[in-house]
Formats: C-alpha cells, sequence, structure tokens
C-alpha cells in the first residue's frame, strides 16, 4: 500500500506541475490554452463526520463536527487538482474510551463526469465531480498536544497514511462562485485510534464526512474557450497553391538570364481601381469572419488610417459549384458587408469610405473553386 501511495501522489504532482504545459482537451474538443494564473479556486466548508469503529453502536458517540480548506486548479474541463487541509473530531481512542481532535490533509486528483458525459458548458448550474487522492492524519487528545508527550513529534504518535474518495456536487452561483456539497470517505490504519490490530493482518478504520460550503475563483478566467479551428479544404486549396507558385518559380528560375528585346507596350490609359492586397476567405455556406481572416480587415483599417483620402470598396463572391445563383448572390452580399460592418465598427472607418459590392457566382476571381469564398478589398 505504501508503494501505491507514493505512486498516486507522484502522479498527482506531475499532474499538477503539467497542467500549464498541455493544452486543454476534453471530450473529443481542443480548448485554448489558458494562463498559469487562470482557473485557480479556493474552498472553505464545515460539515459532520463519523467514525464507523466496531465498539461504538451508538452512532452519536462517533459523531463530530469537520473544517476543511482547499485550493486547487482545474486543468481543462473534464480535470483537476486541490489540496485539501481539514480538522475536526472525534476519532475514538479505543483504548480509553475518550475521543480524539485530529488534524490532516490529502491530495486529489478530480473529474468532472458531467462534463464529460454531456459536454463542457461553462453556464451549467450544477456538476457532478467524483474525487480520488492520498492524504496524512495526525491524532491529538488536546488540541497542538501529541497523545504521546514523552515520544517523538512522529513517532509512536496517533498518524496514518489515508486513502480518500468522494463526489463534490458543485451548484454555480456566478461566475466565480460555486456553492458545494461533498459528500467523502477516507481510509486510515486501524491502529489510528490505538486499537490492537494483530500482526500480520492490514486492517483499516474508516470515516465518513459530509461537508457544505463555498468555492472561489481567484481571479483571472475561470472557463475554457473552444479553438475555432480552419477549414482543412481551405488549407488544403491555400497549400496547393504555394506548391504551383513555387514550382512557376523554379521554371523562370531555369530560364536564361539575358531574352531579346521586346517591343514597347504602351501602357492603359485609364486604371479604374487598385486592388488592396486584402483578401478575407470565409468557409463554405458562411459569412462569419474567423479569427484567422481578421488580419485582412486590420491591415485594410491601418491602410485607411495611413490615407486619410483613400476609400475602399469590398466586392464578395460566393463558389460557383455549390449553391443556387440566386442564392450565392445574397451570400456574397451577407459576406460584403459583413467586412464593411468589420471595419466601420470595430475598427473605427467612416462609412462614407467604404462601399459594397456582391457578384455572387456570376464572377469567379480564382482558377481554384474553393478560394471563390472570399471578399476582396479595392482602393478608389
Amino acid at each position: 500500500m505504501k508503494k501505491f501511495s507514493l505512486l498516486l501522489i507522484t502522479a498527482l504532482v506531475t499532474f499538477s506541475m503539467s497542467a500549464q504545459e498541455v493544452q486543454n482537451v476534453s471530450h473529443g474538443t481542443v480548448y485554448l490554452k489558458n494562463k498559469a494564473s487562470d482557473n485557480w479556486f479556493i474552498g472553505l466548508g464545515g460539515g459532520v463526520n463519523t467514525y464507523n469503529m466496531k465498539k461504538f453502536d451508538n452512532i452519536g458517540d462517533r459523531l463530530g463536527w469537520q473544517g476543511q480548506l482547499s485550493v486547487g486548479r482545474w486543468n481543462s474541463p473534464m480535470w483537476g487538482a486541490r489540496l485539501v487541509i481539514d480538522a475536526g473530531e472525534p476519532v475514538i481512542n479505543y483504548a480509553n474510551d475518550t475521543k480524539m481532535n485530529w488534524i490532516g490533509g490529502h491530495l486529489d486528483l478530480m473529474y468532472n463526469l458531467t462534463n464529460a458525459v454531456v459536454g463542457y458548458n461553462p453556464n451549467r448550474v450544477y456538476s457532478f465531480v467524483p474525487y480520488l487522492g492520498v492524504g496524512y492524519m495526525y491524532g491529538m487528545h488536546e488540541w497542538f498536544k501529541r497523545p504521546n508527550p514523552n515520544g517523538d513529534a512522529l513517532k509512536g504518535q496517533n498518524q496514518s497514511l489515508t486513502y480518500n474518495a468522494g463526489i463534490i456536487n458543485n451548484f454555480r452561483l456566478s461566475k466565480s462562485v460555486n456553492v458545494f456539497l461533498e459528500i467523502g470517505y477516507r481510509l486510515m490504519q486501524e491502529s489510528f485510534d490505538f486499537s490492537a490490530t494483530p500482526v500480520g493482518e492490514y486492517e483499516y478504520d474508516g470515516m465518513l464526512s459530509v461537508l457544505a460550503g463555498l468555492q472561489f475563483g481567484l481571479g483571472g478566467k475561470q472557463d475554457f474557450t473552444p479553438a475555432e479551428l480552419m477549414d482543412y479544404n481551405l488549407i488544403n486549396d491555400l497549400n496547393s497553391q504555394i506548391n504551383r507558385l513555387r514550382a512557376e518559380n523554379e521554371n523562370l528560375r531555369k530560364r536564361p538570364e539575358s531574352c531579346p528585346d521586346c517591343p514597347e507596350v504602351a501602357p492603359p490609359a485609364v486604371v479604374e481601381r487598385v486592388y488592396v492586397p486584402n483578401v478575407v476567405f470565409f468557409r463554405i455556406n458562411s459569412s462569419r469572419i474567423d479569427r484567422g481572416q481578421q488580419v485582412s480587415v486590420y491591415n485594410t483599417a491601418e491602410f485607411l488610417k495611413a490615407n486619410p483620402s483613400a476609400k475602399v470598396n469590398i466586392v464578395a463572391y460566393a463558389d460557383r459549384q455549390t449553391g443556387t445563383p440566386a442564392y450565392n448572390m445574397a451570400l456574397s452580399e451577407r459576406r460584403a458587408k459583413a467586412v464593411a460592418n468589420a471595419l466601420i465598427n470595430e475598427y473605427g472607418i467612416d462609412s462614407s469610405r467604404v462601399s459594397v459590392d456582391w457578384k455572387g457566382d456570376t464572377e469567379q476571381p480564382y482558377a481554384e473553386n474553393d478560394w471563390n469564398r472570399v471578399a476582396i478589398f479595392f482602393a478608389e
């Protein structure tokens, strides 16, 4: 059992130390990595316990109070760890039928079964959280007085390693405040109460506790944010385009450095509009600007701020292989207006400097079909 205790303690400490180094993953969903100062909590509670010695039939002889202070952190919506310091009475001294006070603590690994079964919801009122841990108890006839005053502080005293398990019922009051009802059970060596244990046997006594209290977030973020993953089809299309351009560059590199003189060609008399090298790509059947595309809107806003007389025209499209022409026309309109609203409302660009147009699938600016789910900026 001592080897098992050391193994479980090592696992809990390793989990706590590595909690800040791994990405939060829960039930198949990837969550953004929170800061090391996020998701910490402190709990304060109290209640009753009963020590299940066989000698006493009256439960009132074994019933006493218990207080608890806990500090912990949730590493993901499902997994967390905490350190608990607790104290109370009674433990019955088998030798003289008197009650003892005790102080102890335990390190627990917590598992949010509700989030694991039905999915993570930061606004959920109730969560069912089992836990498992190991700890230590020290018994005293009177507070801070050793049972064996003639012995060393730890040798020949009432003490035992403990094995802890229980259920925490969390009830959310606000973003940073929970009410909890905890039912816990711990095993300790039977000799903890000075009862005689036959040589060669490993018998244990147990303590059942019921506690209630409040749990508070210790500042920082207390929830988890799902990561918005990019459309893999769009990523593959971009990679294909990059590879194609690389191949074209390689072919150009192999051409001779000199070439025959070419006849001069007069430049076009009129340039109707200038392309601003910013585009916003959209997911299929969507007019929502993804997080990774926000940089194009930002860059355009910076261009307009640096050029106060410039204006921009936003032209949006839809790919031809998806949807009907009428639906694609309406979809491209929503895309153009979504980009314009972002420039105006998020970056403070005057609406008089932003115009929109939409082409549906009547025009396809790119050879790659999926690239045509796009809004393109043109300077005016």
